[in-house]
């Protein structure tokens, strides 16, 4: 595999390109990240990263041409999540390899020394202390969070779709960042940290009653804010359990995820919306985000797929025809 090859993921339109260790380790200073780079790999040096800062966390994705070693160290104040991948299957972080199948979690204050091949890189995010700390407590109320540095194996499929998600949000920097899919990115990167750690131990919740509780109360929360940002945190803490426990009771409840279950809200809410609309007065995008839906090309396409018609089909149709 060629370098263009191993960084064709990266939304190159929206890169940095570095030419020389110093001038990356400038640039993430600037982010408040310490990046101590020496390049021991023979030739030219090149490293491509994408930034994102949003107000709740900020988002990285860089891939590195040549073997190096670095000292990384979060901002002050910061937590760090790190998701290596190495085209060798070589990524050492601290003396353990951690490529492609681990995560590295960086606490305020620690730091990690990396040692890696040519061809590496990864997506990473970090969240200020405060937030990952009250994102812990209520997402997985179990886990006893560690004091430094941490590898934490986890499932490579899960890790591939929070890998998704950190380059979905580097590559639009130019347009606001939906706080739902930020927190939610977040939230799912702590609930696996921590359902993946061996500090992680299980809730305990037997009686059926109770799950249908939880369940009820997270479907009338739903029911009531879908036209606001929902949030996994907000459920778990209305609900009082961890996300892990929420989302098995919603499953055998309603057998649908929250996440699912909110998108079926919210479409309902939209195509009801239009039926009733006035199509010289309404528009679908308006409509649209009146009822919490702020991916406007992923609407119309979920749409469709859900009631077989456009949703400027829905809104055009002549008053009889509507039901």
């Amino acid at each position: 595999m060629n370098y263009e090859e191993f960084a064709s993921d990266l939304p190159l339109q929206r890169t940095i390109v570095f030419t020389s260790p110093e001038e990356n380790e400038e640039t993430m200073r600037r982010c408040g990240v310490t990046q101590e780079i020496r390049q021991s790999g023979k030739g030219k040096f090149r490293c491509d990263l994408a930034v994102r800062s949003t107000e709740q966390a900020d988002l990285f994705a860089d891939r590195f041409n040549k073997a190096f070693s670095m000292y990384l160290e979060p901002p002050e104040g910061m937590v760090g999540f790190l998701f290596p991948r190495s085209a060798s299957g070589r990524f050492l972080a601290s003396g353990t390899n951690v490529a492609n199948g681990k995560v590295i979690v960086l606490r305020n204050g620690s730091g990690t020394d990396i040692v890696a091949p040519d061809l590496v890189g990864s997506e990473a995010f970090t969240v200020p202390e405060a937030r990952f700390i009250e994102m812990t407590e209520v997402l997985c109320p179990t886990f006893d969070r560690p004091e430094k540095t941490v590898v934490i194996e986890g499932n490579p499929a899960q890790l591939h779709v929070l890998r998704k998600a950190v380059l979905n949000l580097v590559a639009h920097p130019e347009s606001k960042a939906d706080p739902e899919q930020v927190s939610n990115l977040l939230a799912a990167a702590i609930a696996w940290m921590g359902h993946s750690s061996s500090h992680w131990r299980p809730e305990g919740l037997t009686v059926n009653r109770a799950r249908k509780r939880v369940a009820k109360i997270a479907q009338e929360f739903i029911e009531e804010h879908y036209k606001e940002a929902v949030r996994v945190e907000d459920l778990c803490r209305v609900t009082g359990v961890g996300v892990r426990t929420l989302q098995r009771c919603f499953r055998e409840y309603l057998d649908l995820t929250t996440t699912d279950y909110l998108k079926t809200v919210r479409l309902d809410a939209a195509r009801r919306a239009l039926v009733a609309a006035d199509p010289s007065q309404a528009t679908v995008a308006a409509i649209a985000l009146q009822n919490g839906l702020t991916h406007l090309g992923r609407f119309s396409v979920e749409f469709r797929e859900r009631f077989g018609e456009s949703p400027r089909e829905t809104l055009t149709m002549r008053p009889g025809q509507k039901s």
